[in-house]
Parts: C-alpha cells; structure tokens; sequence
C-alpha cells in the first residue's frame, strides 16, 4: 500500500529554483488561444480598446498562465517539477482533480517569466473507486523579469494504485 512517510512529509513546501519559462509571452501565441477558446476580448490585442481600459494597453488572456510553462515537444527539454522526487510505492496513475489560480499582475506582451514550484499538500492514503492514494496539491508561482508576482497556479492530482492492482 502506498503509505505517506517522513520522507514524502519533507517535500512539503520544499520550492524549486525559479525556472525560466520556454517563451516570453507573445501575441502569437494568445491569438491561438483565443481562437481555440473562443474569447473575442477586444482588450488583448486592440491598442484602443486596452488605452480605454484600467490596465491602460494590451495584455495576454491570464487564463493562459499556466500555458507559458508547458514544455516544448521537440526537441525535448528537461523540466524540473516539485513532483521529480515524489514516489508512491505502486502508485502508477495519476488523475487531474482541480486547478486554479490567481492573477496579481497583468501578463504583458514580451513579459518574460519564471516559474518555482511546490508540493502544497499531500493527503493521507485515501482509497477511492478508482483505487488506493494520495491527493497531492502542487502550487507554481509565475514571476516576471522585474521578480513581480504575476500569479499562481494551483493543481491538484490523484496518485494512485489502480483497485484491482491492474494498471
């Protein structure tokens, strides 16, 4: 059974070296998601429309925080997460559970980022239709070139052994 032990318990709130992120966030990329969402927000590209605004010019989706950390998929790259030292004896699956975040800081154009992470929270074994685990929540903090928060990201997961011990 996967048990949780001192050693998982040390990993809490144990936070990475902040990370540069893959690209610096750019209206290419926000253009995508906007189209792949369907978010017509004028403010994100329209000059005009962003002076008119409290922020006073454009700006990326901040829902798309957490996009600016994913990895390249080729050529591939190594990527320190708070989870590279987390093992759970036979615990071979993982489900998404829940994400949020919160924003402090408008994502501008050009912004480059970096990103710490940390394991938040582990639960005590838990067992589920699914199978026996551990609900770990992990939190990324996303900075900007001035060190200025810009936001978080909060994601927790299910690490699990499959009920029936079949993978």
């Amino acid at each position: 059974m996967p048990v949780l032990t001192e050693t998982h318990r040390a990993l809490i709130g144990k936070e990475t070296a902040p990370q540069p992120l893959p690209e610096a966030v750019n209206i290419a990329m926000a253009r995508h998601w906007c189209e792949m969402v369907e978010d017509a927000n004028p403010i994100y590209f329209e000059d005009e429309t962003a002076r008119q605004s409290w922020l006073k010019e454009t700006f990326a989706p901040p829902t798309m925080l957490f996009t600016w950390k994913m990895a390249p998929v080729w050529p591939e790259r190594e990527v320190v997460s708070a989870l590279s030292g987390l093992e759970l004896g036979g615990c071979t699956l993982t489900l998404a559970v829940n994400a949020a975040q919160e924003y402090e800081q408008p994502l501008r154009y050009g912004d480059t980022l970096t990103v710490t992470s940390k394991i938040s929270a582990i639960s005590d074994e838990k067992t589920t239709r699914l199978g026996t685990g551990h609900f770990i929540t992990t939190t990324d903090t996303f900075s900007n070139q001035r060190d200025e928060v810009v936001g978080t990201h909060s994601f927790t997961l299910f690490r699990y052994k499959p009920a029936g011990g079949e993978a």
